[in-house]
């Protein structure tokens, strides 16, 4: 062309012109709804996230308890659920398990060809089994060694087990209980008499006093004999001494519940500021450092939620500023938590008050003195019906459940994303339709001027 420029430069400049401004509301729309929309993704997890950190408070994280022991003639165990007290424990008598031994020459001593061996263990005659020598024995080789297997791979065996102890010149076979008690006592019989076994160790129970309280019992570990507590008893007292149990909460425990639970409020808290409020980068990078080291300092003790991160970049910022139900939410959980818990206390009563930013502090001393004051009155405030816990939850809830605030949300951003696409696309197909017309257009006047040039050079 004159311009030296081609019909086609000429096209796509006229439609670059053509379509900008309707490509930047495009940009611009698409731009504004992803950013709408990893934002809603955000809170949903944030608030998935405090839900489940939540159940984990509202769980065992109040119900933790500590036990001692003034010596090691017991060793006890301790479930969360567990009352405190203190408690006065006396051992008479340890358990055992009974124990018969007979002498033989050897090992190799053979045994009877005829007679019935009859075992017993306890008084039920079900729980016993029949050796007949004629049968195990015909052929009168069988020792005392094997007498010993005989026993206790009888698939009738009711709990007794049979070995043989050395003592240089001869040997005992010895008949265990393998269950402690006193009803756990074994007979022996040969063709129904006695077959002249030793007792070693008598069959016997355990006598104890808690509190007194007298307790039997056939075993040496008596579990559950105080709600969610089991005591093992390792050896008996002498007389006049007794071992003293504590049992109290876990106010460490109880404590980190309560640290954990303001965490989790605070967390949430800057979230929803990033999203709904413009603020400066570099108030922006303080909260996701300091929100980065508490997910850091979670992951070290929990290992949970590796693929959780709530940065929220400087473009997001404020992008829900326009979404009031967000704001509401917050400032009915700040509500929900500064009213009384159903037990009449509030959280200022336990050190923790709420600061002018709308998040919470604990003073340290005021918690820990209230812990050890009424331990049971502040779980209370956490984990009674209705308590804060409670109340966080039914906040939450209509905004994390399926098809909830946040699914309708997201669903009506993604479908907006789709039209959006969908628009440009008719534009890119549009902008082509006239950039052919254009090119149309340029190529046919490019061969007019051509033709006209030619018949002009036939006059000189």
């Amino acid at each position: 062309m004159i311009s030296g420029m081609g019909g086609a430069s000429f096209a796509e400049q006229l439609i670059v012109a053509e379509r900008m401004g309707k490509d930047q509301i495009f940009e611009s729309n698409m731009t504004k709804y992803e950013a709408q929309l990893d934002a809603y993704k955000i809170l949903e997890r944030s608030l998935d996230k405090m839900t489940s950190n939540l159940e984990k408070i509202n769980g065992d994280a109040f119900e933790g308890k500590t036990s001692s022991i003034s010596d090691d003639n017991a060793s006890i165990m301790v479930e969360s659920g567990a009352p405190t007290g203190n408690y006065d424990l006396y051992i008479e008598q340890l358990a055992q398990a009974h124990q018969l031994t007979k002498s033989f020459g050897s090992e190799d001593s053979l045994l009877p060809t005829s007679g019935v061996i009859e075992i017993q263990l306890g008084s039920d005659p079900a729980d016993s089994i029949s050796l007949d020598m004629s049968v195990l024995n015909p052929s009168g080789t069988a020792t005392v060694k094997e007498l010993t297997g005989m026993i206790n791979e009888h698939s009738d065996n009711p709990g007794v087990q049979a070995s043989l102890v050395r003592t240089g010149g001869q040997v005992e076979l010895m008949l265990s209980s393998t269950a402690t008690g006193a009803e756990n006592n074994i007979s022996v019989s040969m063709n129904g008499a006695d077959w002249g076994m030793t007792e070693r160790r008598a069959a016997q129970d355990a006598k104890v006093n808690l509190n007194g309280i007298d307790i039997t019992s056939s075993s040496n570990n008596l579990a559950n004999v105080i709600d969610g507590v089991s005591i093992e008893l390792n050896k008996v007292h002498a007389v006049g001494e007794s071992s003293s149990i504590k049992i109290a909460s876990d106010t460490d425990a109880s404590e980190q519940a309560v640290e954990d639970f303001v965490d989790i409020f605070n967390n949430l808290m800057d979230e929803i500021n990033k999203l709904t409020r413009s603020m400066g980068s570099e108030e922006l990078d303080d909260i996701n450092n300091e929100n980065d080291d508490k997910d850091d300092s979670d992951e070290d003790k929990d290992d949970k939620d590796d693929d959780f991160n709530s940065s929220i970049t400087e473009d997001q910022l404020g992008v829900l500023k326009g979404d009031s139900s967000i704001r509401m939410l917050q400032q009915n959980m700040r509500d929900a938590i500064f009213d009384t818990a159903p037990n009449g206390m509030r959280l200022s009563d336990i050190g923790v008050e709420m600061g002018r930013d709308g998040k919470l502090d604990i003073d340290q001393d005021k918690l820990t003195k209230a812990l050890k004051d009424d331990p049971d009155a502040i779980q209370a405030m956490f984990t009674d019906s209705g308590s804060y816990i409670d109340r966080l939850d039914t906040l939450i809830d209509p905004f994390t459940k399926f098809q909830g605030s946040m699914d309708l949300k997201q669903e009506n951003l993604e479908k907006q994303i789709e039209r959006v696409e969908t628009s440009m696309d008719n534009h890119d197909r549009q902008m082509e339709q006239r950039y052919q017309i254009y090119l149309a257009q340029f190529t046919a006047m490019e061969a007019t001027i051509s033709q006209l040039n030619s018949a002009s050079a036939l006059f000189y």
